[in-house]
């Protein structure tokens, strides 16, 4: 997760300036600047120490006078092991544990200068330390600011970073993280002042989701029971705005579950979710949209779906974006659910259906074909999340990185950073959706080691590697026969790569000039009597047989939906699928990366299986310059409250 966050981190911030940023104490009600005593020296009793555990407490010691309104725990010893946690004051857990879901601030601390993830930088360098130690580090932080952003209603959180005698603090959110340069704290009052005006600080500038507050145990206990979940659940209440006319929806969601993702990004995450005006469980979506002016809002993209009747979509209830007063984010998941393969390869091809009829009739193309988005109801398939579609007559890219989840990308677009998106790219995605949920579902008789090296030669490529295109070309590692019992999904998957796979084969010019010969005398052959038709018919097969011809082929219908759509029927149509095949996690290596954490919509909407809601917050980050990632843009903007109906 560290090499995925390195190209997010802005600075060294100079500490004044962080501070003032973002704790402005002219913002912080009736802050006293004179009640910040000396911190000079405060921490000598922790830096005399030999080793970093010793140092915990000292510095909780220290650092508590400066933020009386704060609770300092020392939470080293549990499964996720940020040394300090600091909740607000009378939140802390009962017990000495870690809730990564209620702190607000994680502190890590390291006594080797070795371990430090950040460095002085020159020139153009980054901040980002390139040493083995310093990414371990960076991957620790990393996963700790996922863990806290993923569980909570959260605008951005700070967490910091102390090596011996010198700290950082760092401030997260859906774009990246900014760190200040390095405080030397026991000589400098920036880190007791930092502590000091957070503690005052309001709820908003500390990174509390305002839109959202905490449920009433009646109406929480309601929801529990009518979504079928622990008692145990916090559950939270947000009003989400009529489109049409007064009034609001008020719904009642649980508390979002984490998920191994990097914290940059737009965070997409659905649930079930009650509503409590109209007694009825519904979909709740919360996402940072982009934000940019041609993206139409995704409830309007809907809308523009139903005005020209495309089928399995969902009907968009009620959408808006969070008032730009009130910074916000947040996200869940849920878990894909299909119960055989017959049914997998259904809902991809009715999704792909959905997307031929809003492309040829809506003129929008959706752009971000993933597991995520194909979902089951009542045995038929839908494609959701239209937030990063575009209408087709917009000419050219519209934001600096690529749009859909990193994945499923097309070969093209992993190769080309500025290629624009196209309706081929989208068809493709389609084999990716298809082979994930093979890979991650299905039994093999591939063993572990080579389905985990299939896995990642596939969905964790690097930025314009080309090792995906190798492996679609040469098939390599796709034995004939991958799936126990199931010989129809092995022909899907071999019939789909063979396709796509032209896109990317390479012709040399040799080969096209022995070719083009060939043919212009197959051609003028055809015109002479008499003629040997066995010869002819040898003629022809040597030439369909060449690489060239099939690229050339390939290439006039590889932005057919219905080509596409005819390779899925063709195995859909055949009878020897198995029923009882249903879909069983698989074990791979490094599992933390295949989580199937991305399939979020399905089994919430299956369990509801009456409504989805859309909701999310708003964010705009100007003149912010991403690099190219998982769909993820320079500007989040937050798409909030839409609310969606199946048929």
């Amino acid at each position: 997760m560290g090499k995925e966050m390195k190209g997010y981190f802005v600075g060294p911030m100079p500490v004044e300036d962080f501070l003032q940023e973002f704790l402005p104490t002219c913002q912080i009600p009736d802050y006293d600047p004179s009640s910040l005593t000396s911190a000079v020296g405060a921490f000598s009793d922790m830096l005399s120490v030999r080793n970093e555990e010793h140092a915990y407490i000292p510095f909780i010691n220290a650092i508590k006078p400066f933020a009386p309104q704060l609770s300092f725990v020392d939470t080293h010893i549990f499964n996720i092991k940020p040394d300090i946690c600091v909740y607000p004051d009378g939140c802390a857990p009962s017990s000495r544990n870690c809730d990564v879901s209620t702190t607000e601030i994680i502190v890590k601390f390291k006594w080797s200068y070795s371990h430090d993830t950040f460095c002085n930088p020159s020139g153009v360098d980054s901040v980002v330390s390139k040493t083995n130690r310093g990414m371990d580090t960076l991957g620790q932080i990393t996963s700790y600011a996922a863990a806290q952003l993923g569980t909570q209603f959260c605008t951005h959180a700070f967490s910091l970073l102390i090596v011996r005698d010198r700290a950082r603090i760092i401030r997260w959110d859906r774009e990246g993280a900014i760190v200040t340069s390095a405080i030397d704290y026991n000589n400098e009052p920036y880190l007791a002042d930092f502590f000091h005006r957070y503690a005052r600080a309001s709820p908003e500038m500390r990174g509390v989701d305002t839109s959202v507050t905490l449920a009433g145990d009646e109406e929480a206990d309601l929801t529990r029971s009518r979504l079928n979940i622990p008692s145990t659940t916090r559950m939270f209440k947000l009003d989400i705005p009529s489109v049409e006319g007064p009034g609001s929806l008020t719904l009642i969601v649980p508390q979002p579950l984490t998920r191994s993702y990097s914290p940059v990004g737009r965070w997409t995450r659905a649930c079930p979710a009650f509503d409590l005006i109209n007694k009825k469980v519904v979909m709740f979506k919360d996402s940072w949209r982009v934000s940019l002016p041609d993206v139409l809002l995704e409830g309007e993209t809907y809308k523009l779906l139903h005005l020209h009747n495309v089928y399995n979509i969902a009907n968009c209830i009620t959408y808006h974006d969070v008032p730009p007063s009130i910074a916000q984010q947040s996200t869940q998941t849920a878990k894909f659910g299909c119960t055989n393969s017959h049914q997998l390869i259904l809902a991809v091809r009715d999704a792909l259906i959905a997307h031929k009829e809003a492309f040829e009739l809506a003129k929008v193309l959706h752009r971000d074909l993933s597991v995520r988005n194909v979902v089951i109801y009542k045995g038929q398939g839908y494609l959701i999340d239209w937030d990063l579609a575009k209408l087709i007559n917009i000419q050219g890219p519209r934001q600096t990185t690529h749009t859909g989840t990193w994945q499923f990308m097309s070969v093209y677009l992993v190769e080309h950073k500025y290629a624009i998106h196209s309706v081929k790219d989208d068809l493709e995605s389609s084999f990716y959706v298809i082979l994930w949920m093979a890979l991650m579902y299905k039994e093999m008789y591939m063993d572990i080691v080579r389905q985990t090296s299939l896995a990642t030669q596939v969905f964790e490529t690097n930025p314009r590697s080309s090792s995906k295109a190798d492996w679609l070309v040469g098939r390599s590692n796709l034995p004939n026969i991958m799936f126990v019992d199931c010989k129809l999904l092995d022909g899907l998957i071999h019939a789909l790569a063979k396709f796509f796979s032209h896109r990317y084969t390479q012709i040399t010019d040799h080969q096209q000039m022995i070719f083009d010969k060939f043919r212009l005398a197959y051609e003028n052959a055809m015109q002479e009597v008499p003629i040997t038709q066995d010869l002819l018919i040898a003629a022809h097969g040597i030439m369909t047989d060449s690489p060239v011809y099939k690229k050339e082929m390939g290439m006039k219908v590889l932005d057919s939906h219905d080509t596409v759509i005819d390779i899925f029927n063709k195995q859909l149509d055949l009878s020897s699928w198995p029923v009882k095949d249903a879909a069983v996690l698989q074990k791979l290596e490094h599992e933390e990366k295949y989580e199937p954490g991305l399939f979020t919509k399905s089994q919430s909407l299956l369990g509801s299986g009456v409504e989805i809601t859309l909701s999310g917050k708003r964010r705009r980050l100007d003149n912010a310059d991403a690099d190219e990632g998982d769909g993820d843009c320079s500007s989040l903007t937050g798409l909030g409250g839409a609310l969606t109906s199946l048929p």
